[in-house]
């Protein structure tokens, strides 16, 4: 009797292990390749201690991450994790692209760029152009105000977490009149992106529209969908530009989630977005997705072309260099493309740079970098959005069509439009006040970040002095 027993009970755990194993194998894989390439750029890019990296931008997103060992090689600048010994990840750094996540079980990476070398910047001139210090020498601020809006904005209030501001930084009529970073962080410090990545491979959109290599509304270079009958070829660029391509995709933050999967578990994330099936008829219905721009990132490439320094050296050169950026990195997926949905590092100050172009209408000393209509395209709302929060890549302020809601900051112009990234990261531009304020930080959701009234605030420092 105790024999069968026994045979039952192994039966019992084989056909668990069949049945379940592939999803958990699929989620402490996604735990482990998450920490690795967080880990990897946030050490090795923006120098942050590994432990302030795990106890403020893992450990509260999920309980799970505090269960991952890791292993920081400061030689090799890689970053290799574990759970239970089991499920090793790896990421690497490498110069010019930043850290990437090796697919799962792929030990090195063997392809790189060659650097270009970095702009230099004047030590006498203020920003843009110099990294003098100008703070405090505009007669039309109020620097009492302003310096209580920023106070506030870094105070920590919230008793359901903290906000962990790391940069503010605010800009008036092209002029830097206000920065202030945490302990750690500088004027040098790379900071990244998140979801403010999609408005920058908005900007690379821009550069091949520009040069005729793209069309926004014609069909899209999607090789997968290019079988006979694929409803999905009848996707415009301008339509998933707008995230309104009606493709499936679950952009929730949690664990075995669409976009988690695809930045952690995959090695070519727009290959993983454009497999998707359409759940909704094309441009009837908005849905945000970091898929999307994924597809969008592999358009991209596939229009510049070339080597894997040619399609490097393309956003070098026609948009970081001609500002004087020096800092930006693009980092990639283990497939060499872009990750233009999530993962862009620059300085406050370099970031602040892509907001004043902007500002600017695309145009920087006489250069008309971007389409001149392209400003106005981005900022314009999107049918299909029902709260006319959205444009192409960027976000709005603007009213709601239906008077019974209110625009996302009540106290901010409605024509302010935003660049916008988990965690907190924002550069928001408000053309009316000739004014970009910009945040970043490792704020998790459900945290108040303040911005309403930082944007607010930071607007009456101007005008009430």
């Amino acid at each position: 009797m105790l024999k069968k027993l026994t045979l039952i009970s192994i039966t019992i755990l084989t056909i668990i292990s069949i049945v379940f194993y592939p999803k958990v194998s699929n989620t402490l894989n996604l735990a482990t390749g998450f920490s690795a390439k967080n880990i990897c750029s946030g050490h090795f890019i923006s120098q942050f201690k590994v432990e302030d990296i795990s106890d403020e931008a893992l450990s509260p997103i999920s309980p799970m991450f505090d269960m991952v060992n890791y292993n920081v090689d400061e030689d090799a600048k890689s970053v290799r994790t574990n759970i239970f010994g089991l499920f090793s990840r790896i990421a690497t750094y490498r110069d010019g692209l930043g850290c990437t996540l090796h697919h799962i079980g792929q030990q090195q990476l063997i392809t790189n760029i060659n650097p270009l070398p970095k702009n230099e910047i004047s030590a006498k001139e203020s920003w843009p152009n110099g990294n003098a210090d100008t703070s405090e020498n505009d007669t039309e601020v109020n620097y009492s105000l302003l310096s209580a809006a920023i106070d506030k904005a870094f105070s920590e209030t919230d008793q359901t977490g903290r906000r962990n501001v790391k940069a503010i930084l605010v800009i008036h009529k092209g002029k830097l009149i206000a920065e202030r970073y945490s302990k750690g962080v500088t004027s040098t410090t790379p900071l990244l992106s998140w979801s403010m990545a999609k408005s920058i491979t908005s900007l690379q959109v821009a550069l091949l529209v520009k040069t005729g290599k793209l069309n926004l509304y014609s069909q899209t270079d999607v090789p997968l969908w290019q079988q006979t009958d694929d409803p999905r070829s009848s996707i415009t660029l301008d339509q998933l530009m707008r995230m309104s391509s009606g493709l499936e995709f679950n952009e929730s933050y949690g664990i075995n989630t669409d976009v988690s999967i695809m930045l952690s578990n995959k090695a070519n994330a727009g290959l993983f977005a454009a497999d998707k099936p359409l759940e909704h008829d094309i441009n009837t219905h908005w849905s945000y997705s970091s898929g999307t721009t994924n597809i969008i990132s592999g358009i991209v490439k596939r229009a510049i072309g070339g080597s894997f320094q040619d399609y490097y050296k393309f956003t070098q050169e026609h948009l970081f260099h001609p500002l004087g950026i020096s800092s930006a990195i693009s980092e990639t997926d283990a497939s060499d493309s872009f990750i233009g949905s999530s993962y862009f590092y620059a300085t406050g100050r370099d970031w602040a740079k892509l907001g004043q172009l902007m500002l600017q209408n695309g145009r920087w000393n006489d250069e008309q970098i971007l389409p001149e209509n392209w400003v106005k395209y981005s900022s314009t709302a999107t049918k299909t959005n029902p709260t006319n929060r959205y444009g192409a890549q960027f976000w709005l302020n603007q009213d709601p069509t239906d008077s019974s809601k209110t625009r996302y900051w009540p106290s901010v112009p409605s024509d302010a439009y935003y660049m916008g990234g988990y965690q907190g990261q924002y550069v928001v531009m408000i053309p009316s006040k000739d004014t970009l304020v910009l945040r970043f930080g490792f704020t998790n959701p459900g945290i108040d970040r303040g911005m309403d009234e930082l944007i607010s605030e930071s607007i009456a420092a101007i005008e009430n002095n």
